[in-house]
């Protein structure tokens, strides 16, 4: 059963718990609760967010939760970014998750990260990676941020000698996103450029050919000295 079926699951079951406790005996779901949970699905982030925080221990609501746009704007970014190559190569699975709790390391805001899922657990989880976006913390964000916020969480996966890793953020790969975006791409008000616009993949697929090209010649320079 795929991601959406467990979710449907678990969203039955929690209404059935309400049911429950309903002094009502009517057929399941009724009118009023599939009606609300209609609503409720339709409902700003925003408003959401402030109903599970207020009814999150009556209706036993879920803090995570798999989010379909964010997998289609992962996969976009994935289908994209050159440097993402090895994601596509290898054909890594990855999990898009989001959160409503805020979170928070070290006193500092986290927007969102990535982790990668340990070799017990994928028995039950089909996923190498799981991308988690905090919505408290990215709600603010515009279409645009959000894409290189992905961009830069997606970079984190890697392959080492032993297998998939996950990259820190000190590396530097990671250089290129201050220098094209700025320091403070993610805050709030900034304009940053649509990375799916195509101006940047082909800044990038000219640096990815010229590193190729400049290999190539270092190559050629050191068979012909030997």
């Amino acid at each position: 059963m795929g991601a959406a079926g467990l979710g449907r699951q678990e969203e039955d079951k929690r209404m059935r718990l309400i049911c429950e406790k309903c002094i009502r005996e009517c057929d399941f779901p009724c009118a009023a609760l599939d009606t609300l949970s209609k609503v409720y699905s339709d409902l700003k982030t925003e408003s959401k967010l402030e109903i599970i925080k207020s009814l999150r221990k009556e209706l036993s609501l879920i803090d995570y939760e798999v989010a379909d746009d964010l997998r289609e704007l992962g996969e976009k970014i994935i289908s994209s970014m050159p440097e993402l190559y090895i994601i596509r190569d290898y054909d890594i699975k990855i999990g898009f998750i989001r959160s409503y709790e805020a979170k928070r390391d070290k006193g500092r805001q986290v927007n969102a990260d990535c982790r990668k899922v340990n070799s017990i657990y994928t028995a039950y989880l089909p996923f190498d990676f799981i991308v988690t976006f905090y919505e408290p913390n990215t709600y603010y964000m515009t279409e645009n941020q959000k894409k290189i916020l992905m961009l830069h969480e997606l970079r984190h996966i890697g392959i080492g000698e032993r297998g998939l890793r996950l990259e820190p953020h000190d590396i530097e790969d990671f250089k290129d996103i201050i220098e094209r975006f700025g320091i403070e791409w993610n805050g709030f008000d900034q304009e940053v450029p649509d990375i799916l616009a195509g101006g940047d993949n082909e800044k990038e697929n000219t640096k990815q050919k010229g590193k190729k090209k400049q290999g190539m010649a270092t190559s050629r320079k050191t068979n012909k000295n030997g």
